[in-house]
């Protein structure tokens, strides 16, 4: 009602604005301000704040809820405008400082206070005598004997330095290293040494690159380069990965840029020249731990013989496939269901001369067979094995060839891996790396990984989409055989 009326109102006013009569033009070309003054009084006395000549109120849906009342101050915006970078800015960057000032000395008082606390803690510890810091010291293994020592002063002064000579004997290496894995967040220019159980100087420092011959490039000087053994994985047959990049890319994610480098620049791709595999790897960090994935690919022909299988598949030195596999390859299924793979790649149609040489059969003439392969349901599911965090996949394709300019299109057997390769914490004492190289046999994949595929979390990440095979069991039987078994071969 009240709208209705405000418009009645409104018309009203419009129309005895209309019936009057307009004010004469002067001779003068500069107005006189008494009439314009009027004139302006008299209009805006007889229209509301805010309302045209239509009757209708102006207001902004992107402006804040004051111009639904009135109309907006818009020297407001241009103070505003202005206050950004002036003065007044300086000053509050002052009043700003002043407050951080004033927390940190509320800062300084705390740390005044613990320290205070702290020297009445160390006084009650200091008053039990070093025979029962001794007695207590006997239940704890050397790694948190050594924390201990180091957790205080007094501590120090009541057991010693013994428990951290005890870490330089060769039968607790893994507490040194353990003990060394605690400071990695403030060694951000050095790299921890395994097999020497020391941190070293990085020589290129955020400049580090993964080469196939890395034994020419090292990460850093060790003394004992040639009486340890570096710590590495097989990735393909002519490629391995170092764990000093596996570091460098788990403490890049875990502290900061200047501890490492990213996952991303760990990528390679390369084509091995004597077997014709071509091979691709990716990285990415997930919850702490690197996982890898690479893909293999060989083109091959139909209707392979076993011994043209074995040629294609077999390294004819080492006996290890020719793609990336893990420790315990042997064991499963993974060559069978490889064979199995090979031999549903469908013959290569013939040519139209060789079609119009043959005798006129109706059947050739109508019959002509798909070029796109199809799996069966042994080969298709993905695979995991059961000791290691490692997935597979195997899969045919019709690709393009471009060495080849007759035949541009050909079938690719297709092996992708995808695996766990731990925290980078030790060679020796992470799970997933020692489970996937095989040094221990203790690893559950189906109860450490759950029912999420390493493969799905991996690809969901760099492709938004997950691989739509079923993921089934490597080895179902749990037989490990070995090279006693016949049926890797």
């Amino acid at each position: 009602m009240a709208v209705d009326v405000q418009r009645g109102l409104v018309s009203r006013i419009g129309r005895k604005l209309k019936l009057n009569k307009a004010p004469k033009q002067s001779n003068d070309p500069q107005p006189k301000p008494q009439k314009l003054q009027k004139r302006i009084s008299r209009e805006s006395g007889g229209r509301q704040e805010g309302v045209n000549e239509l009757g209708e109120r102006e207001c902004s849906i992107f402006s804040d809820a004051t111009t639904l009342v009135g109309s907006r101050d818009h020297t407001e915006m241009f103070h505003g405008l202005a206050h950004h970078g002036s003065f007044d800015s300086l000053v509050e960057g002052a009043r700003d400082g002043y407050r951080s000032s004033v927390d940190t000395a509320v800062d300084e008082k705390d740390v005044l206070r613990m320290k205070q606390i702290s020297k009445r803690y160390q006084e009650v510890l200091r008053k039990l005598p070093a025979d029962v810091w001794d007695r207590i010291a006997s239940f704890l293994d050397p790694l948190d004997t050594a924390r201990l020592v180091m957790s205080s002063p007094v501590l120090l002064e009541k057991l010693g330095h013994e428990p951290l000579r005890r870490l330089s004997l060769s039968q607790n290496h893994h507490h040194r290293v353990r003990l060394l894995n605690d400071m990695d967040g403030d060694m951000p220019g050095h790299l921890l040494c395994f097999p020497c159980g020391k941190y070293h100087a990085r020589e290129k420092w955020g400049e580090e690159s993964l080469k196939a011959d890395f034994v020419n490039n090292p990460l850093y000087n060790c003394p004992n380069v040639r009486a340890s053994v570096l710590p590495r994985m097989r990735l393909t047959g002519d490629r391995e990965l170092p764990y000093s990049f596996i570091q460098l890319a788990t403490r890049h994610a875990r502290h900061s840029d200047d501890h490492g480098i990213a996952a991303r620049s760990l990528e390679r791709r390369w084509r091995s020249k004597c077997t014709g595999w071509s091979h691709q790897t990716r990285y990415m960090v997930h919850d702490g731990r690197l996982l890898m994935r690479i893909r293999s690919q060989v083109f091959a022909d139909a209707k392979l013989t076993p011994t043209a299988e074995r040629m294609l598949l077999y390294d004819r030195e080492e006996y290890t496939p020719f793609f990336s596999v893990c420790a315990h390859w042997m064991d499963g299924e993974l060559m069978r269901i490889c064979k199995c793979a090979l031999s549903h790649i469908p013959a290569q149609r013939e040519s139209l001369r060789t079609t119009i040489k043959k005798p006129h059969e109706l059947k050739e003439w109508i019959h002509k067979p798909s070029m796109m392969p199809r799996l069966c349901d042994e080969c298709r599911p993905a695979r995991r094995c059961p000791e290691c965090p490692t997935e597979y996949l195997i899969e045919l394709r019709l690709e393009e060839d471009k060495r080849d300019p007759v035949n541009r299109f050909k079938h690719a057997l297709i092996v992708t891996r995808w695996s766990d390769l731990g925290d980078g914490s030790s060679p020796t004492a992470s799970p997933e790396y020692c489970a996937v190289t095989g040094t221990k046999a203790d690893y559950d994949s189906f109860q450490s990984v759950g029912r999420r595929a390493v493969g799905g979390i991996f690809e969901s990440h760099m492709t938004g989409s997950i691989p739509g095979q079923r993921l089934i069991s490597l080895n179902p039987e749990m037989q490990k055989l070995g090279e006693a078994g016949h049926g890797w071969y």
